[in-house]
């Protein structure tokens, strides 16, 4: 239940969050964190990230709405969507991610318990 009203901003964020060719900049309000995410072109889960979390592919779940850019998400059966500006999208735990095209990818999420 929300019982006060709390605003924050991404000017500045709570927490910020830089990987190679990608960063997250969070603000969190009660017990709730959100993300506003930047991935530039050639950003790629799988080789960029997935090293050094010890894995391919993605152990987080994602709620996202896409805000700019176009991103492809491959889950380990080999389905395949291509997300762009406008979507809302939910990616459950183990997928690939890479940036579509030669534009920035900057999507918004709630971070959700794994």
């Amino acid at each position: 239940m929300i019982d006060e009203l709390v605003v924050k901003s991404f000017e500045s964020p709570d927490e910020t969050m830089t990987l190679e060719n990608a960063k997250g900049e969070c603000v969190q309000l009660g017990e709730r964190k959100f993300w506003l995410a930047t991935a530039e072109p050639g950003w790629k889960f799988s080789r960029d990230n997935g090293p050094d979390m010890g894995t391919e592919w993605c152990p987080s779940p994602h709620r996202l709405y896409m805000l700019s850019g176009q991103m492809t998400v491959e889950m380990e059966n080999g389905t395949r969507k291509t997300i762009e500006k406008g979507d809302v999208a939910l990616l459950p735990p183990g997928h690939d991610a890479w940036v579509e095209g030669d534009k920035q990818v900057v999507w918004f999420e709630e971070e959700l318990d794994e």
